[in-house]
């Protein structure tokens, strides 16, 4: 009986988990939906622009986060000798140059296949919309009903 049991909770504890998992992912997948819409629109991307553009991108931005988990990675602890302090420090400058090459690399890439004006303008619409994601996950947070332990 203890062996069913325990199957049993263990089951919901996946289904649960894996529920939890299917959300972030179909998130995930909404939000890249979002972002490909609001860029290609506030570039003003053709369909041949968006077409040879948006592997580029994808590409960049694929690396681009690689390099900020690493540099992530690196952040300072607490009892850190100055010889890890000093390591930690080279490391942050070493990654900030690879990121600096490699908005160099694409954007010599990006800018074969879209005009420079919309190389420029691109930075500036990815902070766009972070801004608005962010500014709608507060509102979300604000609107919604708060929960509150004792009471039923």
């Amino acid at each position: 009986m203890k062996k069913l049991i325990l199957v049993t909770l263990a089951m919901i504890f996946f289904a649960g988990w894996s529920h939890a998992q299917n959300d972030r992912a179909a998130f995930q997948k909404k939000l890249n939906s979002m972002r490909i819409a609001f860029i290609t629109q506030e570039l003003d991307l053709s369909a041949d622009e968006a077409k040879a553009f948006w592997p580029i991108y994808d590409s960049y931005t694929a690396e681009r986060r690689t390099l900020r988990k690493q540099k992530r990675s690196t952040t300072p602890k607490s009892g850190m000798t100055s010889v890890e302090a000093e390591e930690m420090i080279e490391g942050s400058f070493e990654n900030d140059a690879k990121e600096i090459e490699l908005k160099k690399k694409y954007y010599d890439q990006l800018k074969a296949v879209i005009p420079v004006e919309k190389v420029a303008k691109l930075s500036a619409t990815e902070q766009e919309f972070r801004k608005r994601i962010l500014k709608a996950a507060k509102e979300r947070r604000k609107n919604a009903p708060v929960h509150s332990p004792g009471k039923k």
